[in-house]
């Protein structure tokens, strides 16, 4: 009898063995995701991972390794680092042990940060499957396919004078003929205005004289000029801070903006919101500080372009002789002297 039991058990082992083997990491899915693309330094992010079992047999044993890379730093508490991680110069190591019934699934977070500007791949993940009897595992290894672009901190700058401000703070220059673009409705004609102001349109439709009415009052804006010319990696990393604290500072006055760069930000149009103020954040940090033009040939860019009523706001790493030189061209196309920033040793 004892016999009878020993041989009935190996041959249920065996079935057990290979309906285990015939199900491999298939139907085993794992899925990441995190809450924000974009981040600073030293700010949290959330990673959450999920590992389903999409098959009719129950995994008995499974692992999930997350190699995190380097630049990334997991924020979780010493205890549970000590408990679930490795660090080593590759990064840092951790794993999670668990077995799912079918058809169910099992979730977690992790919190990380970066430490500097830049993008950075968040990692790999290596999933294995026992078999089981613990024989023949199987493991899969693939990219998170998720990436995290830190973007340069916010910094102390000099506290701008309002450049900018609501609709009407502003005149522009009158001409012969109107612009009529500047037009800001209709209304009934007094015997006092022009005769060139009348609208013979608007007259035909409400069967009496209409004049137009011209705006001749506009909102200012603020274009920002970033020099990434050759200097010390400390002082453009410096400058994309005070960019950075800048496009905030003319958001929260509400003032439109526009970007003009000699380097790999490249220029950005004139706008304001969310939506501005984080794609330049994005290419800031994307950024790896190369300069393609001089500052004098950016200014001279700056100069032949169409423009309206804008203040300039300089940024500038140091070498301000070269800068100095530019100033007074920029000064007489805007008419008012350029707000200047210096990211380097070097005082304005």
């Amino acid at each position: 009898m004892t016999v009878f039991v020993l041989i009935c058990s190996v041959i249920l082992l065996a079935i057990l063995e290979g309906l285990s083997r015939r199900d491999d990491l298939r139907e085993l899915i794992a899925e990441f995701r995190i809450d924000s693309e974009l981040t600073e330094p030293g700010e949290e992010v959330t990673l959450r991972y999920t590992v389903q079992n999409n098959s009719r047999w129950p995994v008995l044993y499974a692992a999930l390794t997350l190699q995190i890379e380097p630049g990334i730093r997991v924020c979780e508490d010493e205890a549970w680092l000590q408990r679930n991680a490795r660090r080593d110069r590759m990064g840092t190591q951790l794993r999670r042990h668990f077995f799912l019934m079918p058809r169910k699934k099992t979730s977690g977070r992790l919190r990380v940060c970066c430490t500097r500007r830049g993008q950075y791949r968040i990692g790999r993940y290596y999933l294995m499957r026992g078999d089981f009897m613990g024989l023949d595992p199987v493991l899969r290894s693939d990219d998170l396919g998720l990436r995290l672009i830190c973007t340069a901190r916010r910094c102390e700058i000099p506290a701008p004078e309002t450049l900018g401000g609501v609709m009407g703070e502003v005149s522009v220059r009158r001409f012969i003929l109107d612009d009529p673009c500047m037009l800001r409705g209709y209304r009934e004609y007094t015997g006092r205005e022009p005769m060139k102001q009348i609208s013979w349109m608007q007259t035909a439709k409400t069967g009496q004289l209409m004049v137009r009415q011209n705006d001749f009052i506009i909102d200012r804006n603020v274009s920002i000029l970033l020099n990434m010319e050759a200097a010390p990696e400390a002082a453009l990393e410096r400058c994309l801070e005070m960019l950075r604290s800048v496009c905030e500072e003319l958001e929260a006055q509400r003032v439109p903006y526009a970007l003009f760069t000699n380097g790999d930000l490249f220029s950005v149009n004139e706008g304001l919101g969310r939506n501005h103020v984080l794609y330049i954040q994005r290419r800031i940090g994307l950024s790896r500080l190369i300069c393609y033009l001089s500052f004098s040939r950016l200014v001279d860019q700056y100069v032949y372009r169409p423009r309206d009523n804008s203040s300039c706001i300089v940024i500038t790493p140091g070498r301000l002789e070269n800068v100095r030189a530019a100033l007074p061209r920029l000064q007489r196309c805007t008419g008012r002297e350029p707000l200047l920033l210096c990211g380097g040793e070097e005082e304005p």
